[in-house]
């Protein structure tokens, strides 16, 4: 697992906002680079942005991830084939795929296909069926991890061991 903690995204259109709003509630730290400043880089805590044309991957500050947004595919090419780890927003198949992203507290689900409106109406789809266990899972009390397995699982699905017995899923095996 690779960890992301650092992200320079080059472009600053409606692609652009939508991968910087997610990677900082994940916690990265954004960097936006653009030749104007968007208004929504008011809207991300902590966002960077550095007014600049970018004309190849020297004109990019070190990143963990970089978001290749721009509106110009020779230069997203260009940044994807030099700098390790970049999502290239204009081709359906980036060497980096980034998922759609479900969360609460800490708990995060993240969901891909390759598709961009597959993915995203898969998240919505996810997100109205499982959006009381991502609440639960997200405040469970960190106590949770000396707990067996079966507890936490009771605990995510909302099973009272007192109350009234429900469906509770199995647990995965360990492999």
């Amino acid at each position: 697992m690779i960890r992301v903690d650092e992200a320079v995204i080059v472009g600053a259109g409606k692609v652009a906002e939508r991968k910087a709003k997610t990677l900082a509630e994940l916690g990265v730290k954004v960097t936006v680079i653009a030749p104007e400043e968007p208004e929504w880089i008011r809207e991300i805590p902590d966002a960077t942005f550095i007014r600049a044309r970018v004309r190849g991957p020297e004109d990019l500050p070190e990143a963990d991830l970089y978001i290749a947004a721009t509106d110009d595919p020779e230069l997203n090419r260009t940044l994807e084939e030099n700098l390790p780890l970049v999502n290239r927003v204009d081709t359906p198949d980036p060497k980096v795929k980034f998922p759609s992203v479900l969360s609460h507290g800490d708990a995060i689900v993240a969901v891909s296909t390759g598709k961009p409106r597959v993915t995203r109406a898969l998240r919505m789809i996810l997100a109205e069926k499982v959006r009381n266990e991502l609440k639960r899972a997200g405040e469970a009390p960190e106590e949770l991890r000396e707990k067996p397995l079966e507890h936490a699982v009771d605990v995510i699905a909302g099973v009272h061991r007192d109350g009234p017995r429900r469906h509770r899923p199995t647990p995965p095996r360990e492999r």
